[in-house]
């Protein structure tokens, strides 16, 4: 149905003049669904910094657990750091999603702009950059010093060298924002109506720039991957200076490819409203209904649940077309663990994850609003300083467990 057969009804509106809505319109808007998800960004936001820090919780046992060999005597402890480890981990694929569903939901709202919501990131990025070295310098490298009696740079090339025949040094890149910070560049090109630049033909040149960002994850992903071979093959080695650590993206792929396609949704949705018969100033209204909420929490689900599915079936696939039909079922179970854990270090099957967002999409709703915007500038100082506390208790807990 196109906007010049359909049919216009006048409507009126207690601030603005009469708005001219199509039946398209009225069929979206009159009789809005009662269901309104209860979780608003802010919610997401918390949620999300909260499994951050048991994130970081899990990283700091998983280190510790490579250190077994060392202390072999030790080996129940360790048993139990691993568990530990293992049920937090799961908490690692939330907080990425539900950050840059917070971001949707801020961006959508008109509460910010791209600058300052990219600024934003930026600088938790410096801060967690700037944690890193320190952390890693006094804790480790200092320590190499004064236990081995070495110089500052010998003390860090042992650092190098020890994660490094460890394995661990794909458990160093920790700074999550990175993708964030690159997903909102995805969103950013691909949204973005530049205003002064790039006007006419020229705006497929901007929209272009969306693969340097989705460029930038793949190349972090392969780096991932390598620095992950070092635990798998004792005939590799390959590692990169601790200083580039937490400037790698670390999300998985598959995380990636579906919020592309979230992104493409919010740039063409408003297209396709207008293409079936309805109006600019009736999508306007259309975009705060309960029941636009709702398409677009299922739209996010569904995107995520194609995604686990398929990034499940990357991995399967390939190793049972793989697996020697001759072996025992021991050296079955061998194999497989070891493709798995070569896959999952260049990403590929950690999107399965997330099938534990969807519940917390689904009682989403990006039309809520909270009376004092201005609270939400602490979340990000109230997440970092459980971020680093949970990080420094677990190392002390570590240290004298």
């Amino acid at each position: 149905m196109s906007n010049e057969n359909t049919p216009k009804v006048a409507v009126k509106t207690p601030e603005k003049e009469p708005l001219t809505l199509s039946a398209f319109d009225h069929k979206l808007i009159d009789r809005d669904i009662k269901y309104r998800g209860p979780l608003s960004y802010r919610y997401l936001r918390l949620i999300g910094w909260m499994a951050m820090a048991m994130t970081l919780i899990a990283m700091v046992m998983n280190a510790a657990v490579g250190m077994q060999a060392i202390f072999p005597e030790q080996a129940e402890k360790f048993a139990k750091l691993a568990t530990a480890s293992g049920i937090l981990s799961m908490f690692s694929s939330l907080p990425l999603p539900l950050f840059l569903i917070a971001n949707f939901t801020v961006i959508l709202q008109s509460k910010n702009n791209y600058k300052k919501l990219l600024l934003t990131y930026l600088k938790i990025i410096l801060i967690i950059y700037v944690g890193f070295i320190v952390v890693y310098y006094h804790y480790i490298v200092v320590v190499l010093m004064r236990v081995g009696g070495m110089s500052f740079l010998e003390a860090r090339e042992t650092s190098i060298a020890i994660f490094t025949i460890l394995g661990k040094q794909s458990g160093l890149v920790v700074n999550v924002f990175i993708d964030l910070f690159s997903c909102c560049l995805i969103l950013f090109f691909i949204d973005y109506k530049p205003k002064k630049h790039f006007q006419g033909k020229k705006i497929a040149l901007f929209r272009l720039m969306v693969l340097l960002p989705i460029l930038y994850e793949i190349a972090s992903a392969i780096l991932m991957g390598l620095l992950s071979l070092n635990a798998v093959s004792y005939d590799f080695m390959f590692y990169l200076p601790p200083e580039i650590l937490p400037l790698l993206g670390k999300k998985p792929i598959g995380m990636i490819a579906g919020f592309v396609i979230i992104c493409i949704y919010i740039r063409m949705r408003e297209k396709i409203y207008l293409k079936r018969g309805g109006t600019e100033e009736g999508y306007a209204l259309y975009v705060e209904t309960r029941r636009n909420s709702f398409r677009f929490s299922l739209m996010m689900s569904t995107t995520f649940f194609v995604i686990a599915i398929i990034d499940f079936f990357v991995v399967l696939i390939p190793i049972s077309a793989m697996l020697p039909p001759d072996l025992s079922e021991g050296d079955q179970i061998q194999f497989v663990a070891a493709w798995i854990s070569v896959l999952e270090g260049f990403t590929l099957g950690k999107s399965v994850c997330l099938l534990l967002v969807i519940p917390f999409v689904m009682l989403f709703s990006y039309t809520k609003r909270h009376a004092n915007p201005k609270l939400d500038k602490l979340i990000p100082l109230i997440g970092v300083g459980l971020v680093i506390f949970a990080t420094i208790e677990t190392l002390f807990f570590v240290l004298l467990f």
